[in-house]
């Protein structure tokens, strides 16, 4: 009873707070609600809620919006509502449509079907086995396995087939479903193990060759449905009787586990990982204080219960070889930090070359990232703060909303890995050369601070840095890196807009059409792709619809050398007129005055221009840009840029 009265309390508060417009509670009243009760009727009333306050989420507090259809060949209404709720507590709101039972083949392949007409941003593709290879199970069942191969490789070139089509009519994201294995097949649980061709094995091929062809198809995330189903327990992820009567491919018991799946996965094709995870050293590094048990007294190692903090450690050293960058944040004495990575350093998993900074005192943690956020250039919604302390990581909700915390369980130290991993931190469908080698390049930024303290003026600083930048077609980047760069820019980003790799390739494709992406190194080491630009011709002007900038090199010239880039192609192309846009946000304050800087004039919107744009032109027949002479331009020939265009036919 007591349990209901707080439900009902916790419905209310959602209601009145999203008549009131504010946004930011209601969804952390749902989140409440939700976590203290699985009801089916509690997340249909919150999918109620934020269905009738959409344009409210979107507004205050930024959620993204995205037209979403379901292509399908199973039954998914009962699941709709946990999705679009678990949709708006990761930061999206859904308009879904679902498409006609068993209609994915005519809706993905013809260009006026339902699909097509509704233009979507995102499209979920949840089909059966029966559907993607049905004659698998027959084939596996007849003892010897012939034509099992066969079946796998048709599946997956009709799947690649499917994708490749809408692909050229379409610029929509694609989230494919994957297939779970079946619990119970003809082989048996021996069988299953043993026999090559068994139909667990078969369905396990199918799913891999699934993956890849998601790999292979731009702005496309495979769905590992079987992940889920596994974790959970297959015996019980269907039921079998609901399967047979309606097609509904999961028990009612998995709906919130599917939905937070579901979204985790196509929330990789929308925004990039965080980059930077801090953590604390006491009972959460390692076992124990330092300040009381001394360097020998620490828990770290092989041995319960210091293999708990190792395992930890090891995590984090993978994170760090794929690019994520590891901080050090602790109330200790600098000078015993030292001594324990020294003096037990065989116990350790890590050395603190591993770590790009570290901020060891007795001051304020929250103050300790705000000088982090600084140092590395980077927004504070980039970070993750790990910490034992309560307090500590409620000063940071608090004080920093922007950063994720994890509080790491010091009474339980061996779940802290499992907390991290199931949170969708760090999550990348693809990982490019320049993240992982991204702590180089971070260490190499100290050594240029420490060269521009010293020089006598910026030019002297900068003439001495022997600057080079390489321009690229974006797909040399390779594209994957010049989306990553598109999904994450935000400071020096004139349009902000998140262009997919399917729109990447469409302007290199178009009349006059650039993708270019700009490579800077210097005699401190090689910073990798950090820059882009796209544009293409209208009559006799270039217009550039993106140009962004990693601010890692921010202040170096690059931005205007990519600037003069752009214009040179589009002096080659015909144009007369360069015409630039920008969209104000809150974080590109540093290049608002970035065209006028250029002597670029003010001047009138196009027809259907976003109505919070501003236009700038410069006559291309009247001046040139040009790049700063400490620049070393390389790659800036038309037949370097468009290099690879022929990749697009």
């Amino acid at each position: 009873m007591q349990a209901d009265s707080k439900r009902n309390e916790l419905r209310q508060c959602i209601k009145d707070a999203l008549a009131n417009r504010d946004a930011s509670t209601a969804v952390q009243l749902a989140r409440d609600l939700l976590t203290a009760s699985s009801k089916a009727s509690d997340v249909l009333y919150c999918a109620n809620c934020f269905a009738s306050e959409a344009e409210t989420l979107v507004k205050q507090i930024g959620l993204k919006r995205l037209r979403t259809y379901l292509v399908r060949s199973v039954t998914l209404e009962p699941v709709l509502p946990y999705l679009s709720t678990e949709a708006v507590l990761s930061g999206f709101v859904l308009d879904l449509q679902a498409g006609g039972y068993g209609s994915y083949v005519s809706e993905l392949l013809q260009p006026e079907s339902e699909l097509a007409r509704f233009q979507p941003d995102l499209v979920l593709i949840a089909l059966d086995l029966e559907e993607v290879a049905g004659r698998l199970p027959a084939l596996c069942g007849e003892g010897t396995g012939a034509g099992v191969e066969a079946e796998i490789q048709e599946a997956a070139a009709r799947m690649q087939q499917l994708l490749k089509s809408f692909r050229e009519r379409s610029s929509a994201r694609l989230l494919l479903h994957g297939l779970v294995i079946p619990d119970i097949t003809p082989s048996g649980e021996v069988g299953d193990a043993n026999l090559p061709q068994s139909l667990m094995n078969a369905v396990l091929r199918l799913n891999q060759r699934l993956a890849e062809v998601c790999r292979a198809t731009p702005d496309c995330v495979f769905f590992d449905v079987d992940r889920l189903a596994a974790r959970h327990g297959r015996a019980r992820w269907c039921d079998r009787r609901m399967f047979l009567a309606s097609r509904l491919p999961l028990a009612a018991e998995f709906f919130p586990a599917y939905a937070r799946g579901l979204v985790r996965s196509f929330a990789t094709l929308f925004r990039a990982p965080r980059k930077v995870l801090c953590t604390d050293l006491d009972n959460t590094l390692w076992g124990g204080i330092l300040g009381e048990d001394g360097a020998d007294g620490i828990m770290t190692g092989s041995a319960f219960p210091g293999n708990c903090f190792l395992e930890y450690q090891r995590y984090l050293k993978q994170l760090s070889q794929r690019g994520i960058l590891l901080a050090v944040v602790s109330k200790n004495n600098p000078a015993d930090v030292q001594e324990a990575f020294q003096t037990r350093a065989a116990d350790l998993a890590l050395s603190l070359d591993d770590f790009v900074a570290l901020r060891i005192g007795w001051g304020e943690k929250a103050d300790a990232l705000r000088e982090l956020s600084q140092e590395l250039s980077l927004g504070l919604d980039s970070f993750v703060f790990v910490d034992d302390n309560p307090v500590e990581c409620e000063a940071i909700r608090t004080q920093l909303p922007e950063v994720a915390v994890v509080e790491a369980p010091a009474a339980e130290p061996w779940r802290l890995v499992e907390l991290l991993s199931e949170r969708p931190f760090f999550d990348a469908t693809q990982i490019t050369d320049d993240d992982v080698n991204r702590l180089q390049e971070y260490k190499a930024q100290a050594q240029r601070v420490d060269l521009a303290r010293s020089a006598g003026s910026r030019e002297e600083f900068l003439a001495s840095m022997e600057i080079v930048c390489t321009f690229q077609s974006a797909l040399q980047a390779p594209l994957p890196r010049a989306v990553q760069l598109l999904a994450k820019t935000n400071q020096f980003n004139l349009t902000t807009r998140r262009r997919s790799a399917a729109e990447v390739e469409q302007f290199l494709a178009a009349p006059g059409g650039q993708a270019v992406v700009v490579r800077v190194r210097d005699r401190f080491g090689d910073a990798g792709v950090v820059g882009l630009a796209l544009a293409s011709n209208r009559g006799d002007a270039c217009f550039i619809d993106s140009l962004l900038l990693s601010c890692r090199v921010i202040g170096r010239g690059v931005e205007t050398a990519l600037l003069a880039c752009i214009a040179e192609q589009a002096v080659r192309t015909g144009a007369k007129r360069l015409v630039g846009e920008f969209i104000a946000t809150k974080k590109n304050t540093p290049c608002a005055t970035f065209y006028p800087d250029h002597g670029f004039v003010r001047c009138a919107a196009p027809e259907a221009a976003a109505t919070d744009a501003m236009f700038y032109e410069f006559d291309l027949t009247a001046a040139t840009l040009s790049s700063p002479e400490w620049i070393t331009m390389e790659g800036t020939e038309q037949h370097e840029l468009s290099a690879s265009t022929a990749l697009i036919a």
